[in-house]
């Protein structure tokens, strides 16, 4: 079997050589057709150390991820192909763990779990939301209102297996006009056309961050772009969002008693005050949001 891998990028410079040199160490050399990064018009470093690094550079036919990701797929030629973004950081065990499912009846694409870098109070908080919603099944009864949100947990485009034909049978990669949410729309689609999108929960990639407020300024960012995906949701998959506002802003207002719990239950006290930053932040995007 061959497979292709394929990357989309935009001023990664800081992260990108560290993490095409452990995608090119844990995927064995002997099963990758091509190794191809499209580029957003990066006015760094990005396209010379990703060549550097033997992965060929296009451009981008469009702008953001919804095109770059159709300007990959139009470059695909195998069966499967894998897909990363700048700043993930793969578990050595990556390819031996997930590649096992390829193949697998029914199953269009596979992804491991990816955990923040830093600060403490970010990953404990991670972790713990990991260990607690990871499929539905395990959720608690008091618990089950998540149960629809718990779908999206995992599934994610940077470190990612697809079933090629799965993604060309629902016409690509979802076209949003944001950044964010291509995942989550993708998720929907691929269930609605009778594909499973497994998250292998022993995965343990690494989300690099610079601090605490490179993870703020993300929410910020997924929050104003949030009524898009909303409705990126309900009309291309037919479903009811997962949640709506009454819900980010009932989550805004218990969020410090949530931390103050995940906290305890983590022993890492940080966590008190991370978590009602985050839904801060989360909400007041949500709040600016201009679609």
């Amino acid at each position: 079997m061959k497979i292709d891998l394929v990357m989309w990028t935009f001023n990664g410079a800081k992260t990108l050589e560290p993490v095409l040199k452990q995608i090119n160490s844990v995927i064995p050399e002997s099963v990758v057709n091509q190794k191809i990064i499209v580029d957003d018009g990066s006015t760094d470093q990005t396209v010379e150390v990703a060549e550097a690094c033997g992965w060929r550079v296009i451009r981008n036919e469009g702008r953001g991820i919804s095109d770059g990701a159709n300007t990959a797929l139009r470059h695909v030629e195998t069966e499967w192909f894998c897909s990363f973004e700048q700043d993930l950081l793969l578990t050595p065990k990556w390819w031996s763990l997930i590649s096992k499912w390829c193949g697998v009846a029914g199953v269009g694409a596979i992804s491991g779990m990816r955990f923040a870098s830093q600060p403490k109070g970010l990953m404990a908080l991670q972790n713990y939301v990991a260990k607690k919603y990871r499929g539905e099944r395990y959720i608690s009864s008091w618990l089950k209102s998540r149960e629809i949100s718990s779908f999206t947990l995992g599934k994610t485009l940077d470190n990612t297996f697809y079933f090629t034909e799965s993604l060309r049978c629902i016409g690509g990669f979802p076209k949003l006009k944001t950044n964010a949410g291509v995942d989550t729309v993708l998720a929907y689609k691929l269930k609605q056309a009778g594909y499973e999108w497994l998250v292998d929960y022993t995965v343990r990639s690494i989300h690099l961050r610079n601090g605490l407020m490179d993870e703020l300024k993300h929410q910020y960012s997924y929050g104003l772009q949030l009524k898009e995906i909303w409705r990126n949701v309900e009309v291309k998959a037919g479903v009811k969002p997962p949640i709506n506002k009454f819900g980010v802003f009932s989550r805004l207002f218990i969020s410090p008693l949530t931390g103050m719990f995940v906290a305890f239950k983590t022993g890492e006290p940080s966590v008190f005050l991370v978590h009602p930053l985050i839904r801060f932040y989360y909400t007041w995007g949500l709040l600016n949001s201009e679609f």
